[in-house]
């Protein structure tokens, strides 16, 4: 009776394996998949402001704000995210699991910082603009943006 369990465990866990490789391309970080040759794609990530009527460029991912007070803060992207990769502004780096996994990785930071940024009353809505250079390709630009943000 023992080989029946055996039996069982082992295609039960054949099956997940088959069926995570089969899957992976629906990640956005291919978890699972086999690539014979990595994508080799540069991006740069530009992050903006939506105050009032209007967008603000941030530069460095710090800037001032006011509080509901009314007193400037400073705040900064890097207290929050701690990432090399999710916290260089207007510079290129390197996206190491490809530009589909950076994506959403940026719409995951961008989402958590304007979620936990209360000292900031005047920002509506962050974006970052990512510049992709998909294996020296032209240039696409995509937009991430949090979802509104009350005042």
């Amino acid at each position: 009776m023992p080989r029946v369990k055996e039996i069982a465990f082992t295609v039960a866990y054949l099956g997940l394996q088959i069926g995570l490789v089969a899957t992976a391309g629906s990640r956005a970080d291919g978890a699972f998949g086999f690539r014979m040759f990595s994508e080799s794609t540069e991006l740069e990530a530009h992050l903006v402001r939506e105050v009032g009527a209007g967008e603000v460029h941030v530069r460095g991912g710090e800037w001032i704000a006011r509080d509901r007070a009314g007193a400037p803060r400073r705040i900064k992207w890097g207290d929050r995210v701690r990432r090399r990769e999710l916290a260089t502004f207007d510079a290129a780096i390197h996206a190491s699991y490809g530009a589909r996994a950076q994506i959403a990785r940026w719409q995951a930071a961008v989402d958590d910082v304007a979620a936990h940024t209360p000292d900031d009353a005047e920002t509506r809505r962050l974006s970052v603009d990512l510049v992709i250079r998909r294996n020296g390709r032209a240039a696409e630009k995509v937009r991430v943006s949090s979802a509104p943000r009350s005042p």
